[in-house]
């Protein structure tokens, strides 16, 4: 029988909503060269967001749960509507917080929907299912269009081409699959049979041929650091030896293999000393700017979303190749928002990293909750590590649900927690 609560459960409203995300930039629902181009995740999370407020409606519970940051929200939001009074490029920070409000609204929309830990473990299923979906998609896309692996051979990171012949960001593509790859890796590692690993090895292997023939060297150091994390957590190294035996015996038999191992070494090399790739070279121009902008606007910054207005009266535009926009979230906070906003900023991100954690240390272990809380918490990692070499944290909807998840993981772990010591008590 259909009830209230199967109908509006977490797998039901969130699950649309991580679908959508990672669908980002793969499928529009709109036109995609428009300003405002209509995606999956935008509808998805109207959608949730109605769905929510109905369920509250019929239930005559109008209390929304909240996880401990509202205040640090509630300083960060104050300071960049404080910052849009002197920002040199207004429209456009206001839309990036309305955004960043959006996804704010969005964390607390998968905190109160997902109650049970079996709901959790149903959403983390269908990301990995379509992470998978995807991956799989691109592969066989290259591989039945060979010309679309030539131009992103090319190009280097520089643009990724979709079989459709549409071109997306590869960094943020390539983030995409942060999650579910953890959560594999997660798995992996926790596996107590061999065919269980080589199976879900053979999964992994999708994904990461996938994330790497975007060439986005930003994304393969993330996912390295968030395994380490991952096998840290885990006590568990086997993934490197299962790894490196595949390496050895593909590059022993392919040329094609050898030929692309070159090319990714080249560019991860080149990711720091800005010796031969333009990227590399303006990414240290970049942060030598910002560094000169603090100096100038240390307190408060030049404003949200100024960055690159601001940097243009630095380097004109032409001396750049047009690139303005800040390739590190961090420096941008503290350029844009100054010490004041960078404190904050970074004291929001440390709550989230201690919950994580904690999550990891209560949890029992060996149990799935364990094995999410771990995945979760390299998954978050990543991302910190990710947006060391690119913009647009704040507007990242697959982070803003990972930070939901994460405090709902905390919520099911303590609550499991106070109900064992409820029966202990009885005793």
């Amino acid at each position: 029988m259909l009830t209230i609560d199967r109908l509006f459960n977490g797998v039901v409203l969130v699950t649309p909503l991580l679908v959508g995300a990672l669908l980002t930039g793969v499928i529009f629902a709109g036109e995609e060269g428009s300003p405002l181009p209509i995606t999956v995740f935008q509808l998805a999370f109207i959608c949730s967001f109605m769905l929510l407020v109905a369920k509250k409606i019929i239930d005559g519970e109008l209390e929304i749960n909240i996880y401990g940051l509202e205040s640090y929200y509630l300083v960060f939001l104050c300071l960049i509507f404080l910052s849009i009074t002197y920002t040199p490029d207004r429209e456009e920070a206001l839309l990036i917080t309305f955004r960043f409000f959006a996804l704010l609204i969005m964390t607390y929309v998968v905190f109160n929907t997902i109650d049970t830990p079996s709901q959790l473990k149903w959403v983390c299923i269908i990301a990995v299912v379509t992470a998978l979906s995807i991956a799989a998609y691109n592969l066989l896309a290259i591989y039945i269009n060979p010309q679309i692996a030539a131009f992103n051979f090319a190009s280097q990171g520089g643009k990724l081409v979709r079989s459709s012949g549409g071109e997306l960001d590869p960094n943020i593509f390539a983030s995409n699959y942060f999650l579910p790859l953890m959560l594999l890796i997660t798995l992996f590692c926790k596996s107590a049979t061999f065919k269980k690993r080589m199976f879900i090895f053979v999964l992994i292997g999708v994904i990461v041929g996938s994330v790497l023939l975007t060439y986005s060297r930003s994304s393969w150091v993330s996912i390295f650091f968030g395994a380490v994390c991952v096998m840290y957590f885990t006590k568990d190294f086997r993934l490197v030896i299962y790894m490196g035996i595949a390496f050895m015996i593909a590059f022993s038999i392919s040329g094609t293999v050898q030929q692309l191992t070159f090319s990714f070494l080249e560019r991860l090399v080149d990711i720091f000393a800005g010796s031969s790739d333009d990227s590399s070279k303006f990414r240290i121009l970049l942060a030598v700017t910002a560094i000169y902008m603090i100096f100038d606007s240390y307190l408060l910054g030049v404003g949200f979303r100024g960055f690159s207005t601001i940097f243009k009266t630095y380097h004109p535009p032409e001396t750049t190749q047009g690139i303005f926009e800040p390739h590190n979230e961090y420096y941008a906070v503290f350029a844009e928002l100054g010490l004041v906003g960078f404190v904050i900023f970074i004291a929001l991100l440390a709550k989230i990293f201690r919950t994580a954690i904690q999550s990891i240390k209560e949890s029992e272990e060996g149990s799935y909750m364990h094995i999410i809380s771990i995945a979760l918490f390299a998954t978050f990692v990543s991302y910190l590590v990710f947006y060391n070499f690119l913009g647009g944290m704040l507007v990242n909807s697959i982070l803003f649900i990972l930070i939901g998840l994460i405090f709902v993981v905390n919520k099911l772990i303590a609550d499991k927690t106070t109900n064992t010591q409820k029966v202990i008590d009885s005793l």
